[in-house]
């Protein structure tokens, strides 16, 4: 594998860089989305956990939406490891009502350490151990050190910002009862922001992304019921399930660059089959098997020649590819959830899939981007773990390249800065592999997640997306033009995967627990 590569990078909705438009600084990501026509004014800011505020490095630009298109990023090791947040951190936005508002945090304010200490080695280490241990203490408190524009000039500020206590228990908040607070949290968030038809607003690729997050919010639900008949979460799995079941074959309606293909809606479909599948196998009658087997003949009569899946059906796209595995890999992970709930799959195509993904692997084992030049044999932690969940559901991890997979994903588990395109992808399909696996992968796991964690959380429960070296270098972050639904439903389900912690009995199908049929 290169050290140093050059990747074209396609993502839906691609921003420039420019400075924050006065009047636009609304919660969550600083103002409107794009109507047609017209360019949002969405920001990639830092989010700071519980102090209810999001930032920029201090002094930068900040990117903001704009037009389709194409993006080259510089990637090498040193950047997938260095995403530890800027020395200083300029307040762009405030949750209203949020502690940090009621304590007098203003915008263009800048923070430059935690509790008489400056940041030295990036801010968001830091801050997340102070949160950890402001929550878990008897009225607790963190202190900003501020840097403020005064009337005569700079002022310097410690300003105390007190938290709820949670107990103890938050200085773990990837366990117990901190886990599981969170996570109800989320739940509560997401079933408040459904729609009556069972989606949530229409975002990036329009209704087939909602039937993305409609279908990842049901698995957060799922995770977190012991019978989806008779739980908290009843109405609204039964209302995503509704919402999936209507939509995962509509049509795309993207309103982008007529004359190309920009059809995404394998997304839809994959996301869908996982949902259905999970709920099928725990509720008997709970999705009509003939409806089950519609989706899933539908999405396998969508393989490319070659075994890989492409975004959507109907050829190349745009930017003059087909392939990628990503999707690929979400396939596999869908067909072995469906097998495992008791419809029929077409195991040569799987293994077909299975083999193109090999094709593309590099020779430690870990799934490439295709198999195409350029975009072979550098291993990706987001494709190789949502392979590996479904070939282990496919029977598929007793074939040699599922062993090297196997030992793949154990080893590289935590690596999720070093994903491609979507940061949230990678975390919730690195996060359910990893509790799928158990032991020392999902204890790697969330020794670099907690952090994240820590700091994705908002005061209404909400969990937030976050910058990192490539959605700053590119000028765009695909996980805000999805928005918030979409990382708290990623979050919620990791948050749900492990039985022993969640409120459920978590994911037992995706996840490779339930009983073979």
């Amino acid at each position: 594998m290169q050290l140093r590569t050059r990747v074209i990078l396609f993502v839906i909705a691609l921003s420039v860089l420019a400075p924050l438009v006065p009047g636009q600084a609304t919660w969550p990501f600083g103002g409107s989305r794009r109507s047609s026509g017209a360019e949002s004014s969405e920001l990639d800011l830092w989010n700071l956990g519980l102090l209810g505020a999001k930032a920029k490095e201090c002094g930068a630009t900040v990117a903001r939406g704009g037009t389709t298109g194409r993006r080259r990023v510089e990637r090498s090791g040193e950047q997938a490891t260095n995403d530890n947040g800027p020395p200083q951190l300029e307040i762009v936005l405030l949750f209203p009502g949020g502690p940090a508002a009621k304590a007098g945090l203003l915008p263009g304010d800048v923070i430059s350490g935690v509790n008489g200490k400056a940041f030295v080695a990036g801010s968001l280490n830091p801050l997340a151990l102070a949160l950890m241990a402001a929550e878990a203490a008897d009225k607790g408190a963190v202190v900003l050190e501020v840097q403020r524009k005064g009337a005569k000039g700079p002022e310097k500020l410690s300003l105390r910002v007190p938290l709820r206590s949670l107990g103890n228990d938050a200085l773990h908040p990837e366990l117990g009862a901190a886990r599981k607070a969170i996570q109800k949290n989320a739940l509560q968030w997401l079933a408040d922001h459904q729609g009556g038809d069972g989606g949530f607003p229409e975002t990036l690729s329009g209704r087939n992304g909602s039937v993305v997050q409609a279908a990842l919010a049901g698995l957060a639900w799922l995770a977190a019921s012991d019978d989806p008949a008779k739980s908290a979460w009843t109405s609204s799995i039964d209302k995503a399930k509704g919402f999936a079941l209507r939509y995962a074959l509509s049509p795309d309606e993207m309103p982008i660059a007529s004359g190309a293909n920009w059809d995404q809606t394998n997304w839809g479909l994959v996301h869908s089959v996982l949902f259905l599948s999970e709920l099928a196998a725990r509720k008997r009658g709970a999705v009509p098997k003939v409806e089950l087997e519609r989706l899933v003949q539908a999405l396998q009569s969508r393989m490319e020649k070659s075994g890989g899946y492409a975004h959507g059906p109907g050829g190349k796209n745009a930017l003059d590819y087909l392939e990628l595995n990503i999707v690929g890999s979400l396939v596999l992970s869908a067909l072995g959830s469906a097998r495992g709930a008791g419809v029929a799959v077409d195991l040569t195509k799987a293994r077909l899939l299975f083999d193109y993904c090999e094709a593309s692997a590099s020779a430690e084992g870990g799934v490439g981007y295709s198999t195409a030049a350029g975009q072979k044999g550098e291993g990706n932690i987001g494709r190789s773990a949502a392979a590996l969940l479904g070939a282990r559901n496919l029977g598929f991890d007793k074939l040699p390249f599922g062993a090297k997979l196997d030992s793949y994903v154990r080893a590289h588990a935590a690596e999720v800065m070093g994903g491609h395109a979507s940061l949230m992808q990678h975390i919730l399909l690195s996060g359910v592999a990893a509790e799928a696996l158990g032991g020392e992968a999902r204890s790697a796991w969330w020794v670099r997640a907690q952090r994240d964690l820590v700091l994705a959380r908002a005061p209404d429960g909400s969990l937030q997306p976050r910058p990192w070296h490539e959605s700053l270098q590119m000028g765009s972050n695909s996980d805000v033009s999805v928005g918030e639904v979409w990382t708290t439903a990623c979050w919620a389900i990791v948050l749900g995967a492990d039985p022993a912690q969640s409120r459920g009995v978590g994911l037992p199908l995706w996840c490779g627990r339930a009983p073979k049929k």
